[in-house]
């Protein structure tokens, strides 16, 4: 397939029979951040009673219909309320009331994630990946591989750097943690693209991250 496979997509496919639902689960709520099915607003609010105590937070909406989406952005988005921005508190909130255990984040790989690489092919079986699932695959991990390997180049040139980020997509978050912490910081990265870093840490902390600053 010529279209560069998401993230969650990729998960999947780097180990069909153990790789994580919980880890797809986070990976399309970064997908769908990135290609704007999720939007993004960063707000001034009152924390508590305080009038001099105001903090930023990041609250999050959703901007396309779950119908118009593939089945497991599909899946993610509709956890989410159509009629009011939420915080990152919220979205865990919601994510834990939805799958309260780990076997329903399981449930998710096995369901809307298998279907989907089925139907487009990724997939031969529940636990074998296709000859075009291995080019998808691989696509995304060489791009990932030469933008690691060009690092010092990358973090001293914005224009490369936006070009090449542009390129990654969502599947930044695939990144080696060292380089996505100094991507994160790097006052050249658009402000899309340190949000969904910043999501992603909070998710991979289980919610906990930050969560009294941005939540």
């Amino acid at each position: 397939m010529d279209k560069l496979i998401g993230p969650h997509v990729h998960a999947y496919l780097h180990h069909p029979l153990l790789s994580s639902g919980e880890e797809m689960l986070n990976h399309t709520i970064a997908h769908l951040i990135q290609t704007g099915a999720l939007a993004v607003d960063h707000s001034r609010v009152h924390l508590g009673h305080g009038e001099h105590h105001i903090v930023s937070r990041l609250f999050l909406s959703r901007a396309k219909d779950p119908a118009a989406l593939a089945g497991p952005e599909a899946y993610v988005l509709g956890l989410f309320p159509a009629d009011h921005p939420f915080s990152l508190a919220d979205m865990r909130r919601m994510i834990g009331h939805a799958m309260p255990e780990p076997h329903h984040t399981h449930a998710f790989k096995t369901g809307p994630m298998k279907e989907h690489l089925l139907q487009l092919g990724l997939l031969t079986s529940d636990h074998m990946d296709s000859p075009e699932g291995r080019a998808a695959y691989r696509r995304v991990s060489h791009l990932l591989h030469a933008f690691e390997q060009d690092e010092d180049i990358l973090l001293n040139d914005p224009g490369k750097l936006s070009a090449r980020l542009k390129e990654l997509g969502s599947n930044v978050v695939l990144l080696h943690w060292h380089l996505r912490d100094k991507l994160r910081e790097l006052p050249g990265v658009d402000t899309l693209t340190k949000t969904v870093l910043v999501i992603q840490r909070f998710l991979e902390s289980g919610g906990f991250y930050h969560e009294r600053r941005m939540g």
